[in-house]
């Protein structure tokens, strides 16, 4: 399945950037395993304005080009069909939407293996003011000065990240 774009969701910001794409003509597709339910409007517009929503789906896997741009996608719903587009866009929010992941010792992002900005000491993660801000929410994805989401230093020149999953975004 081709598209201009393909959004890879779980951000408050997913549906509404597909909104604007929608509105520029191109076509989109919104891959949104879960995320913030609290703007299903967004996500319903997305739909009614002629937008593909996978709702419930989620990135299995990355094809990547042999120049490191991304080729085509493939979800955990529709298996070995590809999903390709001219751009990505990363939109997935953070750990409570499973943008980002974490153990013990290290933060990463699980589709894409984006670099991210973290605290290189675990024990400075949080703040023992549970009411405070917390370090972890400037935790994201490193970006090119363009926008492009950075991996082993580089930017991936098809794939763009908007919303919090963005480092120092403090959405």
């Amino acid at each position: 399945m081709k598209f201009d774009v393909i959004i890879i969701g779980g951000d408050r910001c997913d549906a509404v950037e597909g909104l604007r794409y929608i509105k520029e003509g191109k076509s989109v597709c919104l891959i949104a395993e879960g995320g913030h339910l609290d703007s299903p409007e967004d996500r319903v517009a997305f739909a009614h304005a002629g937008g593909t929503l996978l709702l419930g789906d989620s990135v299995a896997r990355v094809e990547w080009a042999p120049d490191g741009s991304v080729a085509a996608l493939f979800t955990a719903n529709l298996g070995n069909t590809p999903l390709t587009a001219s751009t990505y866009v990363l939109a997935s929010g953070r750990f409570f939407s499973n943008g980002l992941r974490s153990d013990m010792d290290k933060v990463w992002e699980p589709v894409f293996g984006a670099d991210v900005m973290f605290g290189e000491d675990p024990s400075k993660w949080c703040s023992e003011d549970f009411f405070a801000p917390q370090p972890f929410e400037s935790f994201g994805v490193l970006t090119s000065k363009d926008g492009h989401v950075l991996r082993g230093g580089g930017p991936i020149v098809n794939l763009i990240a908007c919303g919090s999953i963005l480092a120092g975004s403090k959405k």
